[in-house]
């Protein structure tokens, strides 16, 4: 994590405005039922955002506990002095289970295969789990089927863990009109946690994610995670709609600067295959950002990058480390000018949302494929 100086040294860089990522926290605290508690998830990179930085602003907006992917992750945040409550919720090796453990980390357990293996395992200190049901998403998760074995192994007096929640994830959610499938997985997952708590095992349970926080208080449970919201990005448009009224703000830009300026003569093909031919005589300019940073190569000939608050399109292929943009019409631009992938400059704006429509993919894939090289600036 790096501050903001007067002028930045890289071609390229990701400002991050961590007071944004706890405004939104407190948003979507408020948005919760009476005392059920926030879990922020930072987990790859924190959605592209840095993960550290994104945590503790997190965690200063009122979240009460933190979710991640895998335990190295976990550990990065214990290094840098997060005390909080982590949550690890993708597949842990059981050779790392008590490295969890020591590090007061918490663990998923998803699969009765996973189960079967820490209940034969011996530990000095007791590892502490969520497990994790399959409800409909048929992905991650401990089948309807085998949930009475589950049950009953991990509610043994003498199982070699702790479990401490137990949880699911929704399939559909961000379709508000597909809720009868998101209503089918509740009431199965309530009846699971059910016949889980009457054999002993805890109340602490949690099903939403972002996407049903905005949704209804129905599906709020004890807890609920919050990922993509947190960073002032949308689910889907359609929970957007849903949610009118809830305000969430942007945290992150992308800026690079122009590292060349040149004229190239109508009908000149510009790029790799020369996808693209000047159907005028043309003022091209070069940005040093391409796929290698996170770029989609759909955008080109597509997409558009702010310069001189103007939006430039991008012409010809987005190649591994540059690209080339349109900017004829923006007389001004010179070398080391700052353009501006996501984010504001002067009027105009290039939300997440927008880049990910032209490139056919969705926001989270956009931020979250961000190089994790590329230096991320706190405001």
């Amino acid at each position: 994590m790096k501050k903001k100086t007067a002028k930045q040294p890289n071609r390229t860089w990701v400002e991050i405005n961590t007071k944004a990522i706890e405004t939104n926290t407190q948003t979507l605290k408020a948005v919760l039922r009476d005392e059920a508690f926030l879990i922020a998830v930072v987990k790859s990179n924190a959605y592209g955002h840095g993960m550290v930085m994104s945590a503790k602003a997190a965690l200063n907006g009122g979240a009460n506990r933190l979710a991640v992917d895998e335990l190295s992750e976990a550990l990065e945040l214990r290094a840098a002095g997060i005390k909080a409550p982590i949550l690890v919720l993708g597949y842990t090796l059981p050779d790392l289970y008590a490295v969890a453990a020591q590090k007061n980390v918490v663990i998923t357990i998803s699969s009765l295969d996973s189960l079967q293996t820490l209940s034969k395992m011996r530990f000095a200190k007791k590892p502490r789990i969520h497990l994790k049901f399959d409800t409909g998403l048929h992905r991650q998760g401990i089948p309807e089927s085998q949930v009475q074995q589950a049950i009953r192994i991990a509610s043994n007096k003498k199982f070699t863990a702790i479990v401490e929640g137990m949880y699911t994830h929704f399939a559909v959610m961000e379709s508000p009109h597909r809720a009868e499938y998101s209503k089918s997985q509740i009431r199965l997952f309530n009846a699971i946690t059910v016949k889980a708590q009457e054999k002993g095992l805890p109340a602490f349970v949690h099903a939403s994610a972002s996407s049903g926080i905005l949704f209804s208080k129905d599906f709020h449970c004890a807890s609920a995670r919050a990922g993509i919201a947190i960073y002032g990005l949308w689910p889907s448009s359609d929970i957007r709609k849903w949610a009118d009224g809830t305000t969430l703000v942007p945290a992150l830009s992308w800026k690079t600067i122009v590292t060349e300026v040149k004229l190239v003569s109508k009908g000149k093909r510009v790029g790799y295959d020369l996808t693209h031919e000047a159907a005028r005589d043309s003022r091209l300019a070069i940005i040093p950002v391409g796929y290698w940073h996170g770029l989609p190569r759909n955008l080109s000939n597509v997409g558009t990058v702010l310069v001189g608050g103007t939006r430039a399109p991008i012409v010809g292929r987005v190649s591994m480390d540059m690209t080339i943009i349109d900017v004829t019409d923006i007389p001004s631009v010179k070398q080391g000018d700052e353009a501006v992938i996501i984010g504001t400059q002067g009027k105009e704006t290039l939300s997440a949302e927008e880049v990910a429509e032209a490139a056919g993919t969705i926001n989270y894939e956009i931020v979250t494929r961000i190089n994790p090289l590329i230096p991320r600036i706190e405001l």
